[in-house]
């Protein structure tokens, strides 16, 4: 329920070869070694295997953002003429003069080219110090993002299932990553986009809408967080699926009840969150004659997002009703989120499954194709695919990347079979038309705070002082160029597993 983006790697730039401070003259050559390391982090990253080994690598990148950060804040402030303020509060004043071009280079991954090409889309130059900023906050953004995805997906799709404290920690962790991704993202959307001098314009990552969107749709994705902690439902529907589950022969999974009715309306306030970043992503490049625009994988995991929100909501108004002895209504909130999911009629419910048995040999036809698609969707699901964010043949999202839509699918027809027996046989209440239920939903309601702009953070004292000592020569950054050391390139020495076959470096075998 956490998008997991892609990182954006950088090509090497040496600071001190653009900058100068004649009053803190080691600050650049500081700078660039602390971005030196974030781009080796960068590449790392990009290396490692898709799944546990890139989601355990993602600390280390955050340290080296959180690393640089403060060196950027502090040129940033040298060249426009303002103080600087240590973490102390000190004010001091840094004088940082340009001695060349900066252009730094940043390859973009929610750009709009195709995704058989997306590891190989060309790099964005910019010519400011800001368009610097701008990608290394946003990178901060799409870690945190990745932090709460991996946080959330690793704990509730384990091979153990998670009791009710590991589920409640792990999303409580999760939502502060997002509301600290909200806050970068808002930060970007106050500033100006960097300038550009020439063409190409600058890629969509660095666009205010972009970034506008951004922030609404980590706010979406915190506030079904706040409701999957308690949605006992989901957690039984993910614990059935789960091969290594033995609990059931313990005891069958507790469904305590909850607070529907407010469910219901913060799930609505998670749509209206997702539709306004729908809305600002697809306007992106829209009117522009060559197509920049967001990726279109984004943009459908965002509008998915909104109908899983919404029909989460109307879900939960079905609870509340069957809670107060209203089940006939229940089913009707439930065919209502049904609709809402994009789920056709003919497909989950038990009266369709009833219609489908009367016809006769279709529908063994029918259950085939169901059990078929069920069994391939577990296969993967036991493989590890539903939390490493990896991608269908078609270019779709995995399963656990759905944005909850199988999941609330399956909670949704699990609920309508059992209530439609109830009903059939004890209540026999008259099930109202779900049109008239989906004109009256209620407005959202907000469960966190939209947090304010993030504030950089800023050297200490000691380290402030230190920039003032001359810089040293002998440990400047050297890095090759990427056409010498390829795209993937990384200049890092690999440790041999001892008793392991070397490595080969060409046609030959050892």
């Amino acid at each position: 329920m956490v998008y997991p983006f892609t990182l954006p790697t950088t090509s090497h730039l040496s600071l001190q070869s653009s900058l100068t401070s004649p009053t803190h003259p080691s600050l650049p050559q500081a700078a660039s070694t602390a971005r030196h390391a974030l781009r080796v982090a960068l590449k790392t990253h990009k290396q490692l295997p898709h799944g546990p080994q890139q989601d355990a690598h993602l600390p280390t990148v955050l340290t080296a953002l959180t690393d640089y950060l403060p060196y950027l804040q502090a040129l940033s402030a040298g060249l426009t003429d303002k103080p600087f303020e240590t973490t102390s509060g000190t004010r001091e004043m840094i004088s940082v003069l340009p001695r060349a071009d900066l252009t730094p280079e940043w390859r973009p991954t929610i750009s709009s080219p195709a995704a058989a090409t997306a590891p190989n889309r060309a790099r964005a130059r910019g010519h400011t110090l800001d368009f610097e900023i701008a990608f290394v906050l946003t990178t901060l953004g799409y870690v945190l993002s990745r932090l709460a995805h991996s946080g959330v997906t690793r704990t509730l799709y384990a091979a153990s299932t998670p009791t009710a404290e590991q589920r409640t920690a792990a999303v409580q962790s999760a939502t502060r990553s997002l509301l600290q991704a909200s806050a970068v993202h808002t930060l970007l959307a106050s500033r100006p986009p960097p300038p550009s001098t020439t063409p190409p314009p600058p890629p969509p990552d660095t666009n205010p809408t972009t970034q506008t969107a951004l922030a609404a749709l980590a706010l979406s994705e915190a506030t079904l967080l706040a409701v999957l902690k308690d949605d006992s439902y989901i957690a039984a529907c993910i614990q059935a699926r789960n091969p290594h589950d033995r609990d059931w022969m313990v005891r069958a999974p507790e469904i305590p009840k909850v607070r529907a009715h407010l469910f219901a309306r913060l799930c609505l306030r998670a749509a209206e969150y997702a539709d306004q970043a729908a809305a600002g992503l697809g306007s992106v490049g829209a009117h522009a004659k060559a197509k920049a625009g967001v990726d279109d994988r984004l943009v459908r995991y965002v509008r998915v997002l909104a109908r899983v929100a919404r029909a989460r909501a109307c879900r939960f108004f079905g609870v509340d009703a069957e809670l107060a002895g209203r089940i006939g209504e229940g089913i009707a909130w439930l065919r209502a989120a049904r609709g809402a999911l994009g789920v056709q009629a003919g497909t989950s419910t038990a009266s369709s499954k009833k219609d489908r048995a009367e016809k006769g040999g279709a529908s063994g036809l029918d259950r085939l194709k169901q059990g078929w698609m069920e069994r391939r969707e577990e296969r993967r699901l036991e493989k590890g695919a539903g939390g490493g964010g990896s991608r269908e043949k078609g270019g779709g999202l995995g399963p656990g990347d759905y944005a909850g839509r199988e999941e609330e699918g399956r909670v949704i027809e699990m609920l309508e079979t059992k209530w439609v027996r109830m009903n059939d046989t004890i209540n026999t209440q008259l099930i109202p038309p779900s049109t008239d239920l989906l004109n009256s939903l209620p407005s959202g309601r907000d469960i966190h705070s939209p947090p304010g702009a993030y504030k950089l953070p800023s050297l200490d004292d000691e380290q402030l002082a230190q920039m003032r000592a001359p810089p040293d020569d002998t440990g400047s950054i050297s890095g090759a160029s990427d056409e010498e050391e390829g795209d993937e390139g990384l200049e890092q020495t690999q440790v041999p597993t001892p008793g392991a076959y070397p490595e080969r470096t060409d046609s030959a075998y050892y």
